[in-house]
């Protein structure tokens, strides 16, 4: 049966008694809930262990070292370290990283950074306000001084390009003018000083500079989500040549040369992104390497003869083609020590290679590789705590759809149970499926937190790449159109369908998991196939697909034309109608299981109203759901704090609803910002644990009475 509420009910407080009685009527839901939780609770009594748990502080607290990145010369390393509480940045000799002292102590962790061309400085882009609206800021290795570039906290900030001709000099685009679009400035990074360099009046969306920082190429958005590149260097832009809807997310432009050359990664004409040269002058496009069984994602050039000599790609696990006759007896030493999953991040000098290595049950690891005589020295391991820890078994598997397609996906298993010839449980387990959001991403086979601790507890996780995930050829992409609760839905129940059929789970121990994207897929499982989940968990979730796009940040509107060619209309009134049929919004009368709904504040791509509407829809029809909000986070990047009571949370929720066990809270709910604005009694011990924080940790929702208005 599907019910929709959303012509009936337009979120009007008075309506709210009319549309409870009609729910009561329906689906007799007054006594429903109560049942539901009596059962969960039930089998959590009796099928929690004592059984060691991994902590949650271990799991998600702060890696003790990552992104490490090599300084131009490869004399010096900077990383992330956390410093006063917050990941900052430390810089130390390449020789003796561990001596590296901290050079930063912002309150946020900087969310991308990168050497100037000559080493002496670190150019970060950091968000103040907590609203993506990056600041750029140089930090000077030598004095520590940090300088912001940007000084204006409502203007955000990406750098184009930097270059060893003007070590002092950074190419940037700023939207001071319009926050939809853009502008090309270039900045002394010592002194401040910037300079318009191209005043964008005809909306592009990207630039690219060559060498004396001259941008060559500009990207415009068509109507039909394609893109065109222009030639930008003249008096009178030229089109040089489009990028049409299906291969835009498999195509990046790597660089540009003084004489017109572009290399790029290029699926337009082919299926996976090929390592292409385009020259602007003559318009010859010229394959360098073809990718073999999905899109290359990363190229290793030699740094003693600039010469290309690997090529990666990641079909499902990662696997690195050799490209030069000279890198064969190199690569076959590194593959026969590290596998296939590792990645060079860095080569500091003729005779060395910064390793980082990713093992199965085991965190991420940086090593030194000895060119010389092909061999390996542990640097450090990312997340050394949970070295003494056994990690549950993680391994890529293939799913089929029921429409022919092919999903690449990663099974993470408990490592205290046993298994069969074909690696599944001898006994099924309850299965979490982890979407990941996006959708316009992938997961991938490496360490991945989330699905080693779910597994820890007792579950099954799956992390799938649905229909609509990159890197798997553009095909795959275009596969998703249009289909937001369609096929790329089925993609989630066939997922479900093959656990079953292969006994790792049982129809009636399914839960669904996911951020983003991802929680819009986990509302969907729980509003579309009630059926078929027991519970969900859906963080910064849209609700309301129309909603959803019209609301886009002004900064993010670039994409308004690929969203309607790939998600729906907001334009029509048959868009607005097929959008509104895909929103959980729409089906809420349909929802049998349990919710765990997660809000943020400052939230400016999926706005809290999405959860507040949901919520007060779900309250109108007396459905269970419990409602956290985190006022001060945005959509990305959440300090540990927050992760980790967010994870206690949401491993208590899932106890009650599948039975394994749980963590006890203890301090893990102090030192967030955790509101939890409806229905902490649902979830076992929640309320006592927010107590004993001493905070005002309750709020009701504040459902307002336009959430529906178009």
């Amino acid at each position: 049966m599907q019910t929709s509420i959303f012509h009936t009910y337009i979120y009007q407080k008075k309506c709210y008694a009319v549309v409870l009685m009609l729910a009561v009527s329906l689906f007799g839901l007054m006594g429903c809930a109560s049942s539901n939780k009596t059962e969960a609770r039930a089998k959590s009594n009796t099928e929690k262990s004592d059984r060691a748990l991994i902590p949650r502080s271990e799991l998600f607290g702060y890696a003790a070292h990552s992104s490490l990145k090599l300084s131009p010369d490869g004399k010096k390393v900077v990383y992330k370290k956390e410093h006063n509480g917050v990941l900052n940045l430390w810089v130390g000799p390449t020789d003796e990283p561990l001596n590296a002292q901290p050079i930063t102590s912002f309150i946020r962790a900087p969310k991308r950074f990168q050497w100037s061309a000559d080493g002496q400085h670190i150019l970060i882009l950091e968000d103040r306000i907590n609203k993506e609206m990056e600041q750029l800021w140089s930090v000077n290795v030598a004095n520590k001084q940090l300088k912001n570039l940007t000084n204006d906290i409502n203007v955000r900030t990406e750098i184009i390009k930097i270059s060893a001709k003007h070590p002092n000099k950074v190419l940037v685009k700023m939207n001071l003018r319009d926050a939809r679009f853009h502008d090309v400035f270039l900045i002394d990074i010592v002194s401040g000083e910037r300079t318009e360099v191209l005043r964008n009046t005809s909306h592009y969306v990207n630039f690219y500079a060559d060498a004396d920082l001259r941008v060559r190429l500009a990207e415009h958005g068509n109507e039909d989500g394609s893109s065109t590149y222009f030639d930008v260097s003249h008096a009178q832009p030229t089109p040089v040549f489009t990028v049409p809807l299906d291969a835009l997310r498999s195509t990046k432009v790597l660089s540009v040369s003084q004489d017109g050359e572009v290399t790029l990664l290029d699926s337009v004409n082919s299926e996976f992104a090929n390592l292409v040269s385009f020259n602007v002058n003559t318009k010859e496009r010229r394959v360098i390497v073809q990718a073999e069984e999905a899109d290359i994602t990363s190229l290793f050039y030699d740094k003693n003869s600039n010469e290309l000599w690997a090529t990666l790609e990641d079909p499902i696990t990662p696997k690195w083609t050799v490209r030069s006759a000279n890198a064969k007896q190199e690569f076959a030493a590194l593959k026969k020590v590290f596998g296939e999953s590792f990645k060079i991040a860095g080569q500091p000098d003729a005779n060395r290679l910064l390793i980082l290595d990713s093992k199965d049950g085991r965190p991420d690891s940086y090593y030194w590789w000895d060119r010389n005589n092909h061999s390996e020295q542990l640097l450090f391991s990312t997340h050394p705590n949970l070295e003494q820890y056994t990690l549950g078994t993680r391994k890529a598997v293939m799913i089929p759809t029921r429409d022919g397609l092919t999903l690449p996906s990663y099974l993470t298993l408990p490592s205290h149970i046993q298994l069969d010839q074909e690696g599944f449980p001898v006994d099924a387990i309850p299965l979490v499926v982890i979407i990941h959001g996006g959708p316009w991403i992938r997961s991938s086979m490496g360490f991945d937190n989330v699905s080693y601790w779910l597994a820890d507890r007792g579950y099954a996780a799956l992390s799938i790449n649905y229909r609509g995930s990159v890197g798997f050829g553009k095909s795959f992409v275009a596969a998703a159109d249009k289909q937001w609760a369609g096929d790329m839905h089925n993609d989630i129940i066939d997922s479900v369908d093959w656990a079953i059929s292969n006994g790792i789970t049982t129809k009636e121990k399914v839960a669904s998991y996911g951020r983003s994207y991802g929680g819009y897929a986990s509302l969907t499982s729980l509003a579309f196939t009630p059926d078929r989940f027991k519970c969900s968990v859906a963080t910064a979730a849209p609700s309301n697909l129309h909603r959803l796009i019209m609301d886009m940040p002004p900064w993010w509107r670039y994409q308004y034309p690929q969203w309607i060619n790939r998600v729906g209309n907001p334009n029509t009134e048959q868009g607005i109608k097929d959008l509104l049929s895909r929103s959980p919004i729409s089906r809420v009368g349909d929802i049998e299981g349990r919710l765990l709904l997660t809000a943020t504040g400052e939230d400016p791509r999926v706005l809290m109203r999405q959860s507040e509407s949901m919520v007060g829809a779900m309250n109108a029809l007396n459905k269970p759901v419990t409602y956290l909000l985190y006022e001060e986070q945005s959509h990305n990047y959440y300090p540990k704090e927050v992760i980790i009571s967010l994870r206690a949370v949401t491993e208590h929720f899932l106890s009650d609803c599948l039975g394994m066990p749980a963590q006890a809270f203890g301090q893990d709910l102090e030192h967030s910002n955790l509101r939890v604005k409806q229905g902490a009694e649902l979830v076992e011990g929640l309320s006592e644990a927010l107590r004993q924080t001493g905070n005002k940790r309750f709020t009701e929702p504040q459902i307002s009475d336009d959430i529906y208005r178009q």
